[in-house]
């Protein structure tokens, strides 16, 4: 309550509650060092790195000291605004995130009034609408997860939009059953790696792996049954077929993906290659057409959603040594703006992240 022993009050000055303050670890941070980028263009070039102010504390939300953030292709599309028909959802003349940074781990700074879930201090990890390639990001409390004992805050940092859509690509949209066979086209890289392993932990009686030379060894340590290797053997000469074919290159045609489908089998997208103006648009729009008649299905696109509960089922995978996010390299915040330019270069042999 707003201290007012020293006013006067009358009928026409009502004494006004004053919104508590966020409870804090300590001094209150005011600014704060963050790759920040108001227009769109290659990460090198738009992309700085500067002081700014710390963002405000909501009375549902926690400021967390990030850890670590980890880089998906999400932010370099936000960055970027490719491809031009996404302008919609990234910001039509100007980006709409202007942080990049869709995942993030760190300790708990301060946490808003109305916050019971958590106090400064705590470890915790989750997905956010962007800012978290900073020393400090803002999220509503019910966004995140806490880090349990034995687990790393930066591999809870990997755990987000790579892994969930991972995990909702091969349950919920190919509705992957215990016994079935998974091909996974495009199996390096965080989502790839995670859906290799994922589909293992979901039940599949058999793995396919199919990625490049340099990826073979993480895709057979990641749990794969079989790894072809795109660069020496033709996919399309495979001659068995799978349950759930999970895209996350489409290299191959829609008639040459169906070939590798088994009866009632699912086909599910996850990328194509891309180009400035519309693709993977147009077989974005083809694949739920071409798969809608006959037994095998084709959800249309999609994008995971962000889920509490699935990054606490896969947090706990993690705690139990049944998933192993695939780290590949360390960046330095100062090096977020050559982080997001390798990340577009789409060849990641796992998952990256950038350390505060």
């Amino acid at each position: 309550m707003t201290d007012l022993a020293h006013t006067s009050p009358s009928a026409a000055s009502p004494r006004v509650a004053a919104e508590p303050a966020p409870r804090h670890a300590g001094p209150a941070p005011t600014t704060m060092r963050a790759a920040v980028h108001e227009r769109y263009g290659p990460p090198e070039e738009v992309v700085t790195v500067r002081t700014v102010a710390v963002p405000d504390v909501g009375p549902d939300d926690v400021l967390v000291r990030v850890g670590a953030a980890s880089v998906n292709a999400l932010d370099w599309h936000y960055v970027t605004g490719l491809p031009m028909f996404a302008r919609p959802t990234l910001g039509l003349r100007r980006p709409k995130r202007q942080v990049p940074g869709a995942d993030v781990a760190g300790v708990v700074e301060a946490v808003g009034a109305a916050v019971t879930r958590f106090q400064p201090g705590d470890r915790v990890f989750g997905e956010v609408s962007g800012g978290a390639f900073a020393e400090f990001v803002v999220a509503p409390a019910d966004w995140l997860v806490p880090v349990p004992d034995g687990v790393e805050v930066e591999t809870a940092a990997t755990i987000g939009v790579a892994a969930e859509t991972a995990l909702q690509g091969l349950r919920d949209w190919g509705q992957l059953k215990a016994g079935q066979r998974v091909l996974v086209n495009g199996a390096s890289g965080g989502v790839g790696s995670f859906a290799v392993q994922l589909a293992k932990a979901l039940g599949a009686s058999h793995v396919t792996a199919v990625c490049s030379t340099g990826n073979v060894e993480a895709a057979r340590r990641a749990g794969a049954d079989r790894v072809v290797d795109y660069t020496r053997e033709d996919l399309r000469a495979l001659g068995e077929t799978f349950d759930v074919f999970f895209d996350n290159a489409g290299s191959l045609t829609l008639r040459e993906s169906r070939r590798l489908l088994a009866s009632g089998g699912s086909y599910v997208m996850v990328t194509s290659p891309k180009s400035k103006w519309l693709h993977p648009l147009p077989r974005l729009l083809r694949v739920p057409v071409y798969f809608a008649f006959g037994s095998q299905r084709a959800p249309a696109f999609k994008v995971a959603s962000r889920s509490r509960a699935d990054l606490e089922y896969l947090v706990d995978l993690v705690a139990t040594g049944r998933l192993s996010p695939v780290m590949d390299r360390r960046w330095a915040l100062a090096d977020a703006p050559e982080a997001l330019r390798v990340q577009g270069e789409f060849h990641a042999k796992g998952k990256s992240v950038v350390i505060p």
